[in-house]
């Protein structure tokens, strides 16, 4: 059996698998260019691989950690260099002369990283902003791949650094954000909520970004970083595209085939699915990476005890019926996923996790409270209601959200009320055209696939397969079973393996791959 027959073999059985976890029909929207068949006519693959190039032009950068660190409120890396620069993009890409928007990109470097090395650019989409994830790059995983290269996180458009949108009202940001959470109220009663809300916050942000509320969207993302390209005057970039970013890397690789030289999707969604798939797909990665924290939790003595899923879904259903103050199983959801996310999984890491979630249990909210607060404000700005609003693609009516959770509620009972809730955050907001997908990959991706992600969840991974499938690609895929935001950030046998990918030949080996947690 050939090496491609093989990854063929493998990506069918990911889909198989995306189709039995959500109930719905496989794949992603594939939009007008995306070509089913064997990849179109680009001939076989070569064994050499296109040169990365350093910019002949850089950015002007200057130091910024202490200032991210303040701005994020979490402590700046011990032996990470941050430098921060900006650049400016056309808001509407088709007209160059358009109202300019201020892009940051941050640069993450050791002390050793070489002066003159390539750099890869980083992007995580609407997930949360690309230079918050900078700031974990501290560790000791990431840093064989920093010993050589440079990491350029480039915050989305409007979200992070990025030129950051201020449209909505302060109630309404807190309506979106815990999905129409109030005492009593029932699924359905939420979802009305919600989206009486969101479409009162619509009102207001088309008219303040009018003509422009349509310019956050995936293309408009990947438009920017081809400004980047130009300005640092490189043949190729070499993308990583982590969660959701992997849809901007994609729908750059779409617009610009010749100018990827290699592609990471770390953790990646599926590209253009249908909203009620891909929240169905949420809902279950999400549960199965809760259930595992608190398996591992139990392993190392943490507070919540040997049964910590009881005392999760015991806290998570106290926040839907409003019975702890300032908190919804919403916001509840989106601190501790945040806090695996992005803060530390070791024991210690864990256990200080554990305790916020034990002290809710017994009525003490203040620690939870602290951890909502620092999560929303990297997980539900202007900018990413927006820029999500933008990509969706179909969405359900209100009155099926109750029908939905109430399904989804059988396996995910943690995650069901939320994942289905999200369908009404849109309601009102404008949709743009979804990026076309790429027609081939002239570059070999190399995809990092997080077992427990606890943002989006390993099964909006599987439904990348499909576009994987109909266009040839000849991945490279690896599995990681530790716990976490972006396989790269954490383990050190990827990046290792990441380095190799940089190099001027193919990976050879296993085109299927695991990394130990």
């Amino acid at each position: 059996m050939s090496l491609r027959s093989s990854r063929s073999r493998m990506l069918a059985i990911l889909v198989a698998a995306a189709v039995l976890a959500t109930g719905c029909t496989a794949g992603p929207e594939p939009g007008p260019k995306v070509v089913h068949g064997d990849g179109g006519d680009d001939g076989p693959p070569q064994d050499g691989l296109p040169t990365l190039e350093a910019p002949q032009r850089d950015l002007n950068y200057s130091a910024c950690g202490p200032r991210l660190a303040e701005a994020y409120d979490t402590a700046a890396p011990s032996g990470l260099r941050l430098d921060c620069a900006s650049f400016e993009v056309p808001i509407d890409p088709g007209n160059p002369d358009s109202d300019p928007l201020t892009i940051t990109a941050v640069r993450a470097t050791l002390a050793d990283t070489p002066a003159d090395a390539v750099p890869l650019v980083l992007t995580t989409g609407t997930d949360l902003p690309s230079s918050r994830l900078a700031m974990t790059f501290g560790s000791d995983a990431i840093e064989p791949l920093l010993a050589k290269h440079p990491i350029v996180a480039v915050d989305r458009r409007g979200i992070g650094r990025s030129a950051a949108l201020d449209c909505l009202t302060r109630e309404q940001r807190e309506t979106i954000a815990d999905d129409g959470a109030g005492r009593g109220r029932d699924v359905a009663a939420r979802a009305g909520a919600l989206a009486e809300t969101a479409r009162k916050g619509a009102d207001i942000c088309n008219d303040t970004l009018s003509p422009d509320q349509l310019k956050f969207a995936n293309a408009d993302a990947a438009a920017d970083l081809e400004q980047l390209r130009n300005r640092w005057q490189v043949d190729r970039l070499g993308l990583i595209g982590v969660g959701s970013g992997s849809s901007v890397a994609l729908a750059y690789l779409a617009a610009r085939p010749d100018n990827v030289g290699r592609l990471i999707l770390d953790s990646p969604v599926g590209l253009n699915v249908q909203a009620t798939q891909a929240a169905a797909a949420r809902a279950a990665g999400v549960q199965n990476s809760l259930a595992t924290f608190a398996d591992r939790c139990a392993n190392v003595g943490c507070s919540l005890g040997a049964n910590g899923t009881a005392t999760l879904n015991r806290v998570i259903h106290a926040g839907a019926s409003g019975a702890l103050p300032g908190l919804s199983d919403t916001t509840i959801l989106t601190a501790i996923t945040t806090a695996l996310a992005l803060g530390d999984t070791d024991p210690d890491g864990l256990k200080k996790l554990a305790d916020a979630i034990t002290d809710a249990d017994r009525g003490q909210v203040g620690p939870m409270n602290a951890l909502v607060r620092t999560a929303e404000e990297v997980r539900d700005a202007d900018g990413q209601q927006v820029s999500r609003c933008n990509d969706l693609v179909g969405r359900p009516g209100l009155d099926e959200i109750p029908g939905l959770a109430q399904t989804w509620g059988k396996d995910a009972p943690m995650t069901a009320n939320t994942a289905a809730l999200s369908l009404a955050r849109c309601d009102g907001w404008g949709v743009a055209d979804p990026a076309p997908g790429p027609m081939s990959f002239p570059v070999a991706p190399l995809v990092l696939l997080g077992q427990n992600d606890p943002i989006n969840g390993l099964k909006a991974a599987e439904s990348l397969a499909p576009l994987l499938v109909t266009t040839g690609a000849d991945a490279t895929t690896v599995s990681w079973d530790g716990l976490g935001y972006s396989v790269l950030g954490r383990s050190d046998c990827a990046a290792l393996l990441v380095v190799d990918y940089l190099g001027d030949e193919k990976l050879t080996g296993p085109a299927e791959r695991a990394c130990p947690a």
